[in-house]
């Protein structure tokens, strides 16, 4: 039986950084966005756009550079981290339906630089090849 062969970058075979790296990103952002405003949801601060999906973005991106292989993985886990941090602050869960649809659409920016990312990464790899 042939045995699977480990690309560079690809997460499979137990490296859980990728996956716990960018959940622990997407809570750290929104927990401090909730601590800094005073205990609202991180995504109704008026800091949520401007700063925290851009760094959040930004962590993708590099993310998705290091482990570019399925890199959507990485904005899903984010998505996660997220939630995390939402139950960690006291958000009740009676509109978790909306709430899951708006990450969707919330997070296409981090599904986008996770794209970029990932791109830049399979490039540089395939260069390194040659």
């Amino acid at each position: 039986m042939p045995r699977h062969r480990r690309e560079p970058g690809d997460a499979g075979g137990g490296d859980y950084f990728p996956y716990a790296a960018s959940a622990l990103a997407g809570a750290v952002v929104c927990l401090a966005l909730t601590i800094t405003s005073g205990g609202r949801e991180a995504i109704d601060t008026a800091a949520y756009f401007p700063l925290g999906v851009p760094l959040m973005a930004a962590a993708i991106f590099v993310i998705s550079y290091v482990f570019p292989l399925r890199a959507w993985r990485w904005t899903l886990s984010m998505a996660a981290g997220q939630l995390v941090a939402m139950l960690l602050a006291g958000s009740s869960l009676n509109l978790w339906p909306l709430a899951i649809i708006a990450m969707l659409v919330y997070s296409t920016p981090q599904f986008l630089a996770g794209l970029a990312g990932s791109r830049l990464g399979r490039r540089k790899a395939t260069s390194r090849a040659r």
